[in-house]
């Protein structure tokens, strides 16, 4: 086993002695490093960019989605208040029928607000 060690770290002493050795090359090439360090930025950016646009159109969607909710709703509403206008109108027609046909009777009507 101590065998097996020592030749693992002879192998890891010759890595990082061939590390070394790019890493002083690369020094002694400056363009390099930094085309390198461009090139890794502009990989980073252009993920970052990916995902910021991947999440922005999740976003839109969901918004799509919320706002077509909302519209339905909104439909609703309308449709049901337009009912509610005819139900007190047709009351309201038939309230007054009843009053010109009633002429001088006294018939108790409870008081409807609104209504006189």
């Amino acid at each position: 086993m101590l065998a097996a060690k020592e030749e693992q770290l002879r192998a890891f002493q010759e890595e990082m002695a061939t590390l070394k050795e790019n890493l002083l090359a690369d020094e002694k090439e400056p363009s390099s490093v930094p085309q390198r360090s461009v090139t890794k930025d502009t990989c980073r950016l252009r993920r970052e960019n990916d995902q910021i646009m991947s999440n922005m159109e999740q976003w839109a969607k969901e918004q799509k989605i919320a706002n077509e909710k909302l519209g339905n709703k909104l439909r609703e509403q309308v449709k049901y208040i337009a009912k509610l206008t005819g139900e007190k109108d047709s009351i309201l027609l038939l309230y007054t029928e009843f009053k010109k046909h009633s002429h001088g009777h006294v018939i108790y009507t409870p008081s409807i607000p609104g209504m006189v």
